[in-house]
């Protein structure tokens, strides 16, 4: 069981990590007002569904305070993305950026945590079944 819990730890984290990647692509393209923008709506929709989906799942494994912090970012940064995305050429940060950014860096922090945990999970010397 320990190494089952380790392996799917280690999957959420590098699903996770490829999904924020994508996302920065996404929001770099939107901010470079990039001329059609529907591959990066798209990605920004997946993403949030698989972020909905890591919450989720955090609070099913019992992990209440990951997952509702998790829940309460994905509607933050939902809201400073609907609010829009400043442009690269505008000057300072709106609400939305500020935002977005945030719940963005609460997503790689929880990355992190979901690698830490992984390695800190105790191993098994027996062949999965």
């Amino acid at each position: 069981m320990a190494e089952r819990r380790r392996g799917s730890l280690v999957a959420v984290a590098l699903v996770t990590c490829v999904a924020l990647w994508l996302i920065w692509a996404a929001f770099h393209d939107i901010a470079h007002r990039e001329a059609d923008l529907t591959a990066e709506y798209t990605i920004l929709a997946a993403g949030a569904v698989w972020l909905g989906c890591v919450a989720v799942g955090l609070l099913r494994a019992g992990q209440r305070v990951l997952g509702a912090v998790s829940l309460a970012a994905l509607a933050i940064g939902a809201w400073g993305q609907a609010s829009g995305i400043s442009a690269v050429d505008e000057p300072g940060p709106t609400p939305g950026d500020l935002a977005t950014g945030g719940a963005y860096l609460w997503f790689l922090l929880l990355t992190g945590i979901l690698v830490v945990a992984s390695l800190r999970a105790p191993r098994t010397n027996r062949p999965p079944a």
